[in-house]
């Protein structure tokens, strides 16, 4: 019985449906109107649009050329102006000239395409790309498409490629078999074979030795620069072992100085007192270090319900920080109990870089207390409501931006339609753009900004501590600090290895013009 026609079922043809439209309609790109039913073509960019338009009045064989040059290729490609030779009653196109540098005519005359010339043209100080070709020759240019660069995040699909090799070379060994099978069975030889896979073996390795040079390429190129030993912050010269503790200190101050109600200036000038002074006299007063030991121990000691009156006048601080050490049990084999018996004497005879060691002490201590938590908990919240508000901004003015753009198209089409589909004027074209374009560059650069904001507020706010840019496996960590504040503000900590026999860490800077070498280090490990 045979089957309705309407409930047959077409075969799928294996053909995947065209993603290009025949028939986009109206769209403008870049200030341009590309309109495919009522546009002229262009025939050196094949563009159809809107823009103002040079027709050929050359007349052969009694017909017209029908050929059109848009004002910015007629002005690039070959210097004439499309509004001044738009009123001449004779002008002939370049190609009826024979002077076209299209890629179509130029492959008519055995030549490559030349690709975007323009701007080497004008850089030669030549008015357009004819000239450029007139002086360098037809032959010396020809376009080539860039290869695209083969990255870290790439060399995991090497062996897709030599795998495709793989297939392509079996089917082409696959196919002229078949071919010679077709031919005369007989003629089918060893040779033929052998050189079939010669050939596949040939491409595979040579698709295997690229990608083991780019990769030797890119390792070869991400290359940290030599640094600098870091002797001297904030203008004050500091022993290279103590580079470490000094930075732990300013960095500390910059996130909880608030806390603190610290003065701007006084972190550095403490460090100033504790290795300027104090390497020229032991007796130093040290007026301001000791009231900042006071003032953590004060936080310290009322977060252990702990009622102590300090003074910087007496040694009943000097016992307090003494007990608070004992009762941590860190720093022991530096400071044994009796230290801090003997009474402020004792301070007094230590170094810069033993009370340095008391101040941090104090510091990492005073981060467990309740007044603390409570600030990081407080600026953690405040950072978290300024990222908000920055990503609302930000998607406002990208909302803004678009609706001037398309605010923009619509004022373009408009304009057209209101002159029947005529195109316009350079003026008027230029008129229109340079209007709204004020419009959309304003509030694309509020959106940049909130992006901007974004993304510094990505980042954990300053109480809640800082994290090292890069760590590496042989001992390198590469800090951004906000206590270091001169360029390229990167530092590197070099902890050493375990097999070294130095224990002591080195701190490094790099020089203003490495740091482009450096931001290429970070993006190639990161």
């Amino acid at each position: 019985m045979a089957l309705d026609a309407s409930k047959r079922t077409k075969k799928p043809s294996g053909k995947k449906p065209s993603k290009r439209k025949t028939n986009p309609g109206v769209r403008v790109v870049g200030g341009r109107i590309y309109d495919s039913s009522n546009g002229k073509c262009c025939h050196q960019c094949r563009q159809k649009t809107m823009d103002f338009v040079a027709s050929c009045k050359a007349v052969k064989n009694n017909k017209q050329c029908k050929l059109n040059i848009c004002h910015t290729c007629l002005l690039n490609r070959y210097g004439e102006r499309a509004q001044e030779v738009a009123t001449l009653s004779d002008w002939h196109c370049p190609k009826c000239r024979g002077l076209c540098n299209c890629s179509f005519c130029r492959k008519e005359k055995g030549l490559e395409p030349t690709g975007i010339l323009s701007h080497r043209a004008k850089a030669s100080g030549l008015s357009s790309v004819s000239e450029l070709l007139q002086v360098e020759g037809d032959d010396s240019f020809a376009y080539v498409k860039k290869v695209k660069l083969v990255t870290r995040e790439h060399f995991d699909l090497s062996f897709v490629y030599v795998a495709n090799e793989h297939n392509k070379a079996a089917g082409k060994k696959k196919k002229a078999l078949n071919k010679k099978t077709k031919a005369n069975l007989d003629d089918v030889s060893i040779e033929d074979v052998a050189n079939e896979n010669s050939k596949a073996a040939g491409k595979i390795k040579k698709a295997k030795a690229t990608n083991e040079v780019k990769e030797e390429e890119i390792l070869i190129e991400a290359k940290l620069p030599i640094g600098i030993s870091l002797t001297n912050v904030a203008g004050i010269d500091i022993p290279i072992e103590e580079t470490g503790n000094l930075l732990q200190f300013l960095e500390f101050c910059s996130a909880f100085g608030e806390a603190l109600d610290l003065k701007e200036g006084q972190a550095e000038s403490i460090v100033s007192e504790l290795f300027s002074c104090g390497r020229s006299t032991r007796r130093q007063p040290y007026c301001s270090v000791i009231p900042v030991m006071i003032q953590l121990l004060e936080l310290i000691s009322h977060d252990r319900d702990m009622s102590l009156s300090l003074s910087a006048t007496d040694s009943t601080w000097f016992s307090s920080l003494g007990e608070c050490l004992l009762q941590s049990g860190v720093l022991s084999d530096v400071f044994p109990p009796e230290t801090f018996t003997s009474g402020v004497s004792e301070y007094t005879k230590m170094d810069a870089s033993t009370r340095l060691k008391l101040l941090n002490f104090l510091c990492d201590e005073s981060l467990s207390t309740l007044a603390m938590r409570n600030f990081i908990e407080t600026k953690s919240v405040e950072s978290e409501a300024q990222r908000r508000e920055a990503k609302e901004k930000a998607a406002a003015a990208k909302e803004k931006e678009k609706q001037l753009r398309q605010k923009m198209q619509g004022d373009l089409v408009k304009a057209h339609m209101e002159r029947n589909g005529a195109p316009l004027s350079i003026e008027e074209h230029h008129a229109i753009l340079s209007q709204i374009k004020a419009e959309v560059k304003e509030a694309h650069d509020k959106m940049l900004e909130a992006k901007g904001m974004i993304s510094r507020k990505r980042q954990r706010c300053d109480a809640a501590g800082t994290d090292p840019i890069l760590l590496n496996d042989d001992g390198l960590v590469l800090w951004k600090l906000k206590c270091f504040e001169e360029e390229p503000k990167f530092l590197l900590q070099d902890l050493g290895t375990f097999g070294d026999l130095s224990p002591h860490e080195k701190w490094l800077a790099f020089k203003p013009e490495q740091k482009q070498e450096v931001e290429k280090y970070i993006s190639a490990k990161g």
